[in-house]
């Protein structure tokens, strides 16, 4: 086969590029269909209302799942009403990962309430005691470190609230997720601030009711509405249920003069917003099947495009989402650009043959040489190279790039070289085998995100005299931990975390007492914004008991073979290095009967992502467990993994993954 010159390649080429690529603009532009039009529209409503449903899913989600840690704590003893100071300890991790967050309360039959509210100058607490206090409430600003207090004259019942009153009648009908209760976006009574509050209702250890809300600012949805772009007057309208505004499109052209920010739960009739109410109307005369697909309607001598949806906050509360996009900004600009494309390729056409054939030969010296020591540097030589000659300013500058690079690639393989040797050293604490607990089927398994990760895990197996053993155990140990972040910084961590846990099951310390422990260290050893979540958990092979301590790891899925449910568990304590002095109380015992099994996975599988931006979640899992129920346990887990690898395309993860998985077998 005959070689050719650089210099000649490089000319054919680039003119058969430009003649193709002309040649392919000129026929889309000629041949391009109003169909093709009408699917970019469609496509394009579709993503936004896509995107929009997986932001509020992002937006109100970690509110329910504090409130339902919140609750647990409150359980467990851990929420006192009446110690405001541990109260704020408490509390202050939670509100402040959540800024759409304002406030949290906790508040009890008698009319008692602790109120953390964010405000400007940082965080203030309120305490209401009307038995005690009558009519006034205490307010105590935290901003110099101690409390300074106050009193204020104020008409404030928490129990005549409807957050209060909603929990207490939505514990009733429901558990989890259902027992939380949404109220109808109201203004607060503190601040007058257009917002909504989630509530939740549970039993303290002394027999007394308590309700924990969290206040939810509407200003920070509206925000979200317009942080999404759609098109230059188009995008997203989040509404009630009767119609009132929460969310509207970042389009000043829509309002015709009107101040937005006195749309907040208007109904948009009121505002002039004829729009709204044109789009509602062209939805609801599609028929149902076909709600699901975007809309054409006309408003004010426009064509638009919309499409909407419902947004289910609880089966009490529904929200409303709604894509508008006119028609003229996915279209009749196109239309106008295909004179002046058509034009403009031509005349590049004829400008780009002229300068390929001189810039193949200016171009064809230095990247021969650029080549050549490319190849010199591909054969593991990264000693310096002679100097490539060249006056033009960006072959001069890819030939310092390939000098930097040069560099940079022989710092990198030292770097390399690094890395590999520290995640060998984390994956060597991993054990080679786990210990066989008779009746049990065990599997444990980590794959770290970076070449280091901040998850760990241990089995660790005891004989009948206490002795640690790697074959036939009596008892094992188990433990999946799981550090903020991942890389060299978090996989100290959890190693540290993991070596606590070695040098205190030899020293026969039981769980509660290792986790008090570990806490204290950590909270003295971590800085303040890092912590640990992690799983305890002691197997008894003769009892069939699992006594289990979870410190902010959750969710914990039990499957029941009698029931053929998943059991949805919580973390029984906030993740260690956060609180000190945190009491650590232990959950009864749980007995795994024939069948059942106990899957712990760390956040890594939970909030991974397919390409829409939609989490694997927690939904999947349970019924991949249910699935594979009659699998051993890494045949399990083989199958989850293989369900995370086709659900995000075989994409790299974004977190470290981990897994524990504990079957108890059938006899």
């Amino acid at each position: 086969m005959a070689h050719q010159s650089i210099r000649r390649r490089l000319l054919n080429d680039q003119i058969l590029v430009i003649l193709l690529l002309g040649g392919g603009i000129l026929a889309t532009t000629f041949f391009g269909t109003r169909q093709a039009f009408q699917n970019l529209s469609e496509t394009v409503v579709e993503r936004a209302a896509d995107q929009a449903e997986g932001r509020l899913r992002r937006f109100f989600e970690p509110v329910t799942t504090g409130l339902l840690a919140l609750r647990s704590w409150g359980e467990r003893g851990l929420v006192d009403v009446d110690d405001p100071r541990s109260l704020r300890q408490l509390l202050l991790p939670v509100a402040e990962r959540l800024p759409h967050i304002s406030g949290a309360l906790i508040a009890d039959e008698e009319g008692n309430e602790s109120f953390l509210r964010r405000g400007d100058g940082g965080w203030r607490s309120r305490l209401t005691r009307p038995a005690e206090w009558g009519g006034r409430s205490q307010w105590l600003d935290w901003s110099s470190g101690e409390p300074v207090e106050s009193f204020e004259e104020l008409d404030y019942d928490p129990r005549t609230r409807p957050w209060f009153e909603g929990a207490l009648a939505r514990s009733r009908e429901g558990d989890g997720v259902a027992a939380i209760h949404w109220t109808e976006p109201y203004r607060f009574f503190t601040d007058g601030s257009p917002g909504i509050t989630a509530s939740i209702a549970f039993d303290t250890a002394d027999g007394g009711r308590r309700v924990a809300a969290f206040d939810v600012l509407l200003d920070d949805l509206v925000r979200y509405s317009r942080a999404i772009p759609v098109s230059e007057r188009g995008g997203l309208w989040i509404q009630t249920a009767d119609r009132r505004l929460l969310g509207w499109p970042d389009s000043p052209a829509l309002w015709q003069g009107r101040d937005p920010a006195e749309a907040l739960l208007e109904k948009p009739g009121e505002l002039g917003l004829r729009l709204v109410d044109d789009a509602a109307e062209a939805v609801a005369e599609v028929p149902a099947a076909k709600r699901a697909e975007p809309v054409r309607f006309s408003s004010g001598g426009e064509v638009w495009w919309a499409l909407g949806r419902q947004f289910e906050l609880s089966d009490e509360r529904l929200l409303s989402i709604a894509v508008t996009v006119p028609r003229d900004d996915l279209i009749d600009d196109r239309e106008k650009l295909r004179m002046w494309i058509i034009g403009l390729t031509l005349a590049v056409l004829a400008l780009a043959v002229a300068r390929a054939a001189t810039l193949a030969g200016r171009f064809s010296r230095p990247i021969e040489a650029l080549a050549s020591e490319s190849d010199r540097m591909s054969q593991g030589d990264l000693e310096p190279g002679r100097a490539i000659p060249t006056k033009l300013a960006e072959v001069h500058q890819l030939t310092a790039a390939h000098e930097r690079m040069r560099r940079g690639l022989k710092t990198l393989m030292k770097l390399e070289r690094d890395l590999q040797l520290a995640r060998q050293i984390q994956q060597a604490t991993f054990p080679n085998e786990l210990p066989r607990v008779a009746g049990f089927d065990l599997v444990a398994w980590s794959e770290p995100a970076d070449e280091t990760g901040g998850d760990s895990y241990d089995v660790i197996g005891l004989d009948a005299e206490g002795g640690l053993t790697t074959g036939d155990a009596e008892r094992a140990v188990l433990l999946l931990a799981d550090a903020t972040g991942h890389g060299i910084g978090p996989a100290l961590s959890v190693t540290q975390l993991r070596s606590m846990l070695r040098m205190a099951v030899r020293a026969g310390s039981g769980l509660a007492e290792v986790a008090s422990h570990v806490n204290e260290q950590l909270c003295a050893d971590l800085p303040g914004n890092r912590f640990i979540t992690a799983w305890l958990a002691e197997l008894n092979a003769a009892s069939g008991r699992v006594v289990t301590f979870s410190a902010g790891q959750a969710p914990l899925l039990l499957y029941r073979a009698e029931s053929d449910k998943v059991e949805d568990l919580n973390a029984d304590a906030p993740p260690l290095g956060l609180l000190a002095g945190l009491p650590m109380v232990l959950p009864p015992p749980i007995t795994l009967k024939p069948g059942d099994v106990y899957v712990v996975l760390s956040d890594g599988f939970f909030e991974s992502v397919d390409a829409a931006d939609m989490e694997f979640g927690k939904e999947r899992v349970i019924g991949l467990i249910r699935q594979h129920r009659r699998a051993g346990s890494a045949e399990m887990l083989a199958a989850i993994r293989a369900a995370l690898t086709e659900f995000t395309g075989n994409a790299p993860a974004d977190d470290d993954r981990t897994a524990v998985i504990v079957k108890r077998l059938l006899a």
